[in-house]
């Protein structure tokens, strides 16, 4: 007998932003509506700016366009009959899975995800942050190089536990500088800057944890109506209104367990997986995390995959 198919929506973060990410989107019926919101909230248009392939590498036009990609790929599966029995998102995406579970509109989406970036940015008017992502090598291993270089005094964290042998780190720039030679040594597949405006998901943003834990307490959230994977624990995001606010604000500092939180959709029965936005990223990891299940990406493939 055939396995019923059970669909859990994966929605990706920043990373895999370009200008090229709405391009497919934009005859959307809610495309205008959407995209004016973000344009208000941040007083311009990246899409008629020159200096528009700088502007989607900052924090504040990347995570909105990346969540605005991911709403309306999700207005495009919806329409095509596909009914989730879970979701989640990586970074800014868990947003967008919350979106889709209906605790936040679209309009307060935009709000939380813009005071987000602005709380990250300010974390890093007075130094400068980077990312870099390693490929083919073991978490003993980077946990050894971070290791050395906090010993020497660089601040460095693995802050993303992507599936096996793919990890990111994040710290001051000259950590990360500091860190690509002694990383290239041990002859991993690949090593890559990442396209991101700070060092995210470290503690270098505690102090926006704490701004974005009070904005979040004076927000009324909607109570999801399907089950939402937690960055911060791998499991599903805790029901009580406060603890879900306190793990939502959590995930600014704290590292994304997305390989945790593929293995609790995949003991929770789900056996499709669509990523649901611009880009590949998420597809990618699923097939190292479980290929005996289905992985796709929306965006790039189309809904029939």
């Amino acid at each position: 007998m055939r396995e019923a198919r059970r669909t859990a929506l994966l929605f990706p973060g920043q990373g895999a932003h370009a200008l090229a990410m709405l391009d497919g989107l934009r005859d959307c019926p809610s495309f205008g509506e959407r995209h004016a919101c973000i344009v208000e909230r941040i007083k311009l248009d990246p899409l008629r700016q020159p200096d528009a392939a700088e502007l989607i590498n900052t924090n504040q036009v990347s995570s909105l366009y990346t969540v605005l990609a991911s709403s309306l790929s999700l207005d495009l599966l919806r329409a095509q009959g596909t009914r989730p029995a879970a979701l989640a998102g990586y970074s800014v995406g868990w947003w967008t899975a919350l979106y889709a579970a209906g605790v936040v509109s679209f309009e307060q989406l935009v709000d939380i995800v813009h005071t987000r970036a602005l709380f990250m940015d300010d974390c890093f008017a007075e130094r400068r942050g980077a990312m870099l992502a390693v490929i083919g090598l073991s978490l003993p291993a980077v946990e050894q190089v971070r290791q050395e270089l906090q010993a020497d005094g660089c601040f460095l964290a693995i802050s993303n536990h992507n599936c096996l042998g793919q990890y990111s780190l994040s710290g001051e720039l000259a950590a990360v500088e500091r860190a690509i030679p002694r990383l290239a040594a041990l002859q991993p597949k690949k090593i890559q800057r990442l396209p991101v405006a700070g060092a995210w998901h470290c503690a270098l943003l505690d102090e926006a944890e704490r701004r974005f834990l009070a904005f979040l307490e004076e927000l009324p959230l909607g109570r999801a109506s399907l089950p939402v994977c937690d960055n911060v624990s791998g499991g599903f995001l805790p029901e009580d209104d406060q603890e879900m606010k306190r793990q939502l604000a959590r995930q600014v500092a704290a590292p994304v367990q997305w390989e945790a939180c593929m293995q609790t959709l995949l003991r929770a029965g789900c056996n499709e997986f669509i990523e649901t936005g611009f880009g590949q990223v998420l597809t990618s990891f699923g097939f190292f995390i479980n290929r005996k299940v289905l992985h796709r990406s929306f965006h790039d493939q189309g809904s029939s995959g």
